[in-house]
């Protein structure tokens, strides 16, 4: 902790959340804008909290300020102070079912976008107080970040060193339109992948597809026409005719029910690069959960695991 701390002295909550606001944007401007006050009254605001600590916290250069050693003191400090409080008032909350704050989700475009919406809004009619931060990006969290709550994966868990819980598993199988099988032949075997037209997922991006059969592990050559950060438009490019795709089950499930796709080879399983089943994850930034995100995650897996596929 920082050395002295004035008498008597009244550091508020705010101050301390303004704190860690500043040192995660890296400059008082940018912070000042994500609360929607002046730079001015932003600077005004970190000095009074140095004068109220006795402490110098930031080095000022032209274009970003860094933590002095007192300042990261003083970081740490404050990051515990409102972890604390937030999980006090959570755990109140819980107890009266009257849950409130803010929930930071970071998920895939495809689980932000067609996945989570309908479990969003019905959690939120539930627990009106609650509010959402949702951010859609296939980039993978890394064990530094804290700007996040839970981050929404599927797939393989981006980094061992992460803290996460295996919600379900899932199978990625094959599946075209039949246009396109009408127009360049069926799929016979895993091998004719090589010459058909092939809509691809970035994290295959290396040109290959594994697949497992009987235990045995496949890696296949594959001919990429289409490469996308998101499996939406490598969808809706399926549905067009485009070519084939390696997809979760549950993700074209309607589409195969309807028959705009048709499921194929459907006896190979398609699995992660090291042959393991591919799984929604959840993944948090630290080992402490509040209660909010426990309950979020305890009644999102349920309704995941419902889904099909």
């Amino acid at each position: 902790m920082v050395n002295v701390i004035r008498n008597k002295s009244r550091i508020s909550l705010d101050s301390l959340e303004f704190l860690i606001s500043v040192a995660s944007s890296g400059s008082i401007s940018a912070a000042a804008r994500k609360w929607n006050i002046s730079p001015s009254l932003a600077t005004r605001k970190i000095a009074a909290l140095e004068s109220e600590l006795n402490a110098h916290l930031f080095d000022r250069t032209t274009r970003r300020i860094h933590l002095t050693d007192s300042g990261r003191k003083a970081l740490n400090w404050a990051m515990e102070v409102v972890e604390s409080h937030h999980a006090l008032a959570d755990e109140l909350g819980l107890i009266r079912q009257q849950l409130a704050g803010l929930i930071r989700i970071v998920a895939n475009e495809y689980l932000i976008t067609a996945v989570l919406p309908k479990f969003i809004a019905g959690f939120s009619e539930r627990f009106p107080d609650i509010r959402f931060a949702l951010s859609a990006t296939d980039s993978p969290v890394t064990t530094e970040q804290r700007d996040y709550d839970v981050a929404i994966y599927s797939g393989q868990i981006p980094d061992s060193s992460l803290k996460g819980v295996r919600i379900r598993n899932f199978k990625r199988i094959l599946c075209a339109a039949p246009a396109y099988l009408k127009r360049s032949g069926p799929l016979r075997r895993l091998e004719d992948l090589a010459a058909h037209a092939c809509l691809v997922h970035r994290q295959a991006q290396d040109g290959v597809w594994v697949f497992k059969r009987g235990g045995r592990l496949i890696r296949q050559r594959i001919n990429p026409v289409a490469l996308s950060e998101s499996h939406l438009p490598l969808i809706q490019l399926a549905k067009c005719g485009m070519g084939i795709i390696q997809v979760s089950r549950g993700a074209v499930h309607a589409e195969l029910e309807s028959g705009e796709l048709t499921g194929l080879l459907t006896e190979y399983e398609g699995v992660n690069p090291d042959g393991s089943q591919p799984a929604t994850w959840a993944v948090f930034p630290g080992d402490r959960k509040l209660a909010r995100i426990r309950l979020f995650v305890t009644e999102l897996t349920q309704y995941l695991r419902a889904l099909p596929g």
